[in-house]
């Protein structure tokens, strides 16, 4: 029986190694700022909440998978959830907006809201933990300022 040099066994295992899933980024972040006056327009996301990590990921799958090799992708973690307020418009003094919910990067048809909001009763709207202050509403943006989070 023929013996393999150990050289060989430690250039097998560098292989090897070299083509497991290597993170390049891993991010946690908040997607607002309290106290600064923003303006959004209609159909855009002007309030997003998130929760949980994202990683992008760089893994090998081989020359016949991909023109270099690699594959890169996004991985969210299993406590991801990324919440958002989208600007709908606004017909007399109501103005309106939709809530959607994601949970590990895929959209959650059960966590989809309409809301409406009368601003003749007030110029601050209150939407779970966050207080909002709508300084313009039109039918084409929103200028608001997040007060509360």
């Amino acid at each position: 029986m023929r013996k393999i040099p150990i050289i060989y066994v430690l250039l097998l295992a560098a292989f090897i190694a070299s083509c497991a899933s290597t993170v390049l980024e891993r991010k946690t972040f908040k997607g607002y700022t309290v106290g600064k006056e923003l303006t959004a327009p209609i159909g855009v996301p002007f309030l997003i909440d998130q929760d949980g990590t994202v990683e992008t990921v760089k893994t090998w799958v081989g020359l016949l998978y991909s023109p270099n090799g690699w594959k890169i992708e996004q991985r969210y973690s299993a406590d991801f959830i990324r919440k958002e307020l989208i600007y709908s418009g606004k017909s007399g003094n109501t103005i309106e907006m939709s809530y959607r919910e994601f949970r590990g990067g895929l959209a959650a048809p059960a966590f989809y809201q309409n809301l409406k909001y009368d601003l003749s009763e007030s110029k601050k709207i209150t939407f779970q933990n966050f207080q909002i202050e709508i300084i313009n509403a039109g039918n084409q943006s929103i200028t608001y300022r997040i007060v509360k989070d």
